[in-house]
């Protein structure tokens, strides 16, 4: 596939591929394509996503080893979710809300980010996957979204609010930084509810 511009983005890892993804966009025309190789394996699920969130339209992706590439073409901007809509706690205010009672916690990182550590009692919905489990997301209580630094979490949020959900509550910074406990023990999904 042609592109007009190209963005080379191996080496960095979740957010910074998303990151320039978006500064690389804002200078494309109408229309433009943008290609963007990345070595982060997240990007197959994150750079589909934000296109999602923002309008721009993905084009393709494809993996060859160790690098992904993936071609977006710049449409116009479009608004999915009014800007500020999206209520956002930190990390403390999360680990305080735990201390009080259960919460419902959906983890956006890929599966192999969150086998390798997660948040006790944190579900596992993959940023791609979303959509697929807002039936089974509960409607009416608090549910607080995560990932690795806020970026998925926030495509996750604006996603959910689009499909009618405003009882989301997005965690930043997320994984990086958080400081509470943590369990490889996996949780399945099904029955969330």
């Amino acid at each position: 596939m042609n592109a007009d511009h190209k963005l080379d983005a191996k080496g960095l890892a979740c957010p910074m591929p998303i990151v320039r993804t978006k500064k690389a966009m804002a200078n494309l025309q109408e229309g433009e394509i943008l290609q963007i190789t990345t070595t982060d394996k997240g990007s197959m699920a994150d750079i589909p996503a934000w296109c999602k969130s923002t309008g721009n339209e993905y084009l393709s992706g494809s993996e060859d080893g160790n690098v992904q590439t993936h071609y977006v073409k710049r449409t116009e901007r479009k608004k999915v979710a009014p800007a500020g809509d999206v209520k956002s706690i930190s990390n403390e205010e999360l680990e305080a809300k735990m201390k009080t009672g259960p919460v419902i916690l959906l983890d956006v990182r890929e599966p192999e980010e969150y086998a390798g550590g997660h948040i006790p009692g944190a579900h596992s919905v993959p940023l791609a996957q979303v959509e697929q489990y807002i039936a089974a997301i509960p409607a009416s209580e608090p549910v607080y979204v995560l990932c690795k630094s806020g970026m998925r979490s926030q495509m996750a949020c604006d996603n959910l609010m689009v499909n009618g959900r405003s009882n989301i509550i997005r965690v930043a910074p997320g994984m990086s930084e958080w400081n509470g406990p943590i369990t490889s023990e996996l949780l399945a999904t099904a029955g969330m509810k």
